[in-house]
């Protein structure tokens, strides 16, 4: 009798090329079949990667290409990159090309248009692939040479990790967000590298949608390979309403009896707004409570993680009747097209505009440290994008909190970080 399988081995034993549906075990390498493959503009910047480009891809229409990270472009070496991109998407038949202006960030763009679904798999040449798990999708991050592999086969190979399993019950306080959720995980139990993170609890019901894509995005930052939320109603009607009629979206849980490596348990009624410290996430999260009163330069909304439509109704409420700080430069950047067209319709890009703070199209650059407001010596800047080590964003010698949205916005109004909870917030 096979061992009970979690999440993830369940997905991995249904895609295997050898034997579909023979369970395995941890350490075993499994070769798959790849559901859907998201390429990026940064593929331009990859010498090996258009040295050595396939003459046909396997199955193109479930290719993406996505331009998010050197949008708009910055150089003239870039965009002349992004030319030769554009010419092989057609030269190859890949009809799925959101470009500048009609995509957005990969991850949450490729939810947002279905094709994220639960017990598929899905391979992005970024690290926030994790991201997918948010909807039962395993998602992971694979290098060039994996991503040449895929275009050509379909295939690629995973090696099965141990999985974590986190247990959340209850429901947020107000002012705290999925961000503070998984600064708590990565505060408490810091990281696990090969290892993968399944959510379970009676809490998960209450978390909204971008909350489960923020907290399983940011997992990236703990090293787990795979961070997947089961897919209960919810999450299904939001698939179902995201692709086409009479296509099949079918929930792919762990077994009843599954074991796991660990298990972390919250109660989500507990958490606070944390905020990571300079220049790591894992076992470096504190209270910002305690850390109050930091003077900062500058501030961030926006990335994969955290550039939804919730967060910026999220900032427009901290913002309401105030002004950013004059020694802070708040900027605000929504994660897609879309996000970024119903803000405007709620009027929240004016009522952020007005209180002093800048709004950008969508675009992964500040938060990878390539254009649209790098940080530079000295900078100290809270922000609720991915990742704080040193040089992330810009100078090696700037420093970076992460935190919420809204500890970012209460942050970019007192000057200082500042505990969300303390300000007074107005309409959405």
């Amino acid at each position: 009798m096979s061992r009970p399988q979690t999440q993830i081995e369940r997905i991995l034993s249904r895609h295997s090329t050898e034997a579909p549906g023979r369970a395995v075990d941890p350490d075993d390498f499994v070769e798959v079949e790849v559901d859907r493959l998201v390429l990026l503009d940064m593929a331009a910047t990859h010498p090996e990667f258009l040295a050595h480009l396939p003459r046909r891809v396997h199955r193109p229409e479930r290719v993406a290409w996505v331009f998010d990270h050197l949008v708009p472009a910055p150089t003239v070496e870039l965009a002349s990159g992004l030319v030769k991109l554009r010419e092989l998407a057609r030269r190859w038949g890949i009809s799925h090309v959101f470009d500048i202006g009609r995509g957005g960030i990969s991850h949450p763009l490729v939810a947002e248009r279905g094709w994220v679904r639960p017990g598929e798999i899905l391979a992005n040449t970024d690290s926030h692939t994790c991201a997918a798990g948010a909807l039962g999708c395993a998602g992971r991050g694979v290098g060039m040479l994996e991503v040449m592999s895929i275009l050509c086969t379909g295939r690629t190979w995973y090696r099965v990790g141990e999985t974590v399993r986190a247990s959340l019950s209850g429901r947020l306080p107000d002012a705290v967000a999925g961000k503070d959720v998984f600064l708590s995980l990565a505060g408490d139990l810091g990281a696990i590298p090969g290892r993968n993170i399944e959510f379970a609890g009676d809490g998960i019901a209450a978390l909204p949608i971008p909350t489960r894509q923020a907290i399983a995005t940011m997992c990236a930052e703990i090293s787990a390979e795979f961070a997947l939320f089961p897919c209960d109603a919810r999450a299904l009607d939001y698939v179902r309403a995201r692709v086409p009629s009479g296509e099949p979206v079918e929930s792919v849980g762990p077994d009843p009896e599954a074991a796991y490596a660990k298990e972390w348990t919250v109660d989500l009624a507990t958490v606070v707004p944390l905020v990571a410290l300079p220049h790591r996430v894992a076992r470096n999260v504190r209270p910002v409570s305690e850390v109050e009163g930091v003077p900062i330069t500058r501030a961030v909304v926006g990335s994969c993680a955290n550039g939804t439509i919730e967060d910026l109704e999220e900032v427009a409420r901290v913002l309401h009747g105030r002004a950013v700080h004059p020694d802070v430069v708040f900027t605000v950047t929504p994660n897609t097209a879309e996000v970024f067209a119903e803000a405007a319709r709620r009027g929240l890009v004016d009522r952020i505009l007005a209180a002093g703070a800048l709004v950008t199209s969508p675009t992964c650059g500040a938060c990878f440290g390539g254009h649209m407001g790098v940080l530079g010596d000295g900078e100290v800047c809270v922000t609720s994008t991915t990742r704080n080590f040193q040089g992330r964003m810009g100078s090696p010698n700037a420093k970076i909190y992460l935190a919420s949205s809204a500890t970012v916005a209460a942050s970019a109004v007192a000057g200082h970080l500042a505990d969300p909870r303390g300000i007074a917030r107005g309409p959405s």
